[in-house]
């Protein structure tokens, strides 16, 4: 999905950002930050033996409680990333949380990043920035130095070394 991303006119990103975002405080309203999975034996003493896994539909126990899906897991992470930067990233960050978390209304966002209720041009320009440092943030995320493992130091082969003496 974010590789998609990039070939998406500016317009077309922000709007899919919105809509991440959007997702993102869903998903934490509902699962908050905490996941648990129940225990075996709970599940034996509700089902008084194993759960039911097949059947009609609507007969299985969905999986509840498994915590953020992968896309609000990433949009969660960008913002706490983006909260660490720098003093402009944790405004950012704090008007992600206002914004889409207690879902403020716009003049209570507007006083928490410390801007004038008159400047409503300058609102939605801080609403643009945050979008797209969460859209550069989910595309560095998904790059593919992210996929595989950074090796800090150079690899030797023993042979290469007794071959050389």
């Amino acid at each position: 999905m974010i590789a998609d991303i990039e070939d998406l006119e500016l317009a077309e990103r922000l709007v899919m950002i919105e809509g991440l975002m959007r997702h993102w405080a869903e998903q934490r309203a509902r699962l908050g930050l905490e996941a648990g999975l129940g225990s075996q034996m709970g599940s034996i003493m509700e089902w008084k033996g194993v759960a039911p896994r097949g059947g009609v539909s609507g007969a299985r126990i969905l999986l509840g409680g498994a915590g953020l899906d992968h896309s609000a897991a990433e949009v969660d992470a960008a913002v706490a990333e983006l909260g660490r930067r720098d003093k402009r990233g944790a405004v950012l960050s704090t008007l992600a949380e206002f914004r889409y978390l207690h879902g403020a209304p716009v003049r209570e966002q507007m006083r928490v990043v410390g801007l004038a209720e008159d400047a409503d041009r300058t609102y939605r320009n801080w609403v643009k920035a945050l979008h797209l440092q969460v859209l550069a943030l989910l595309i560095a995320r998904s790059g593919p130095n992210r996929r595989h493992t950074v090796r800090r130091f150079t690899m030797r082969r023993e042979c290469a070394k007794g071959a050389s003496k």
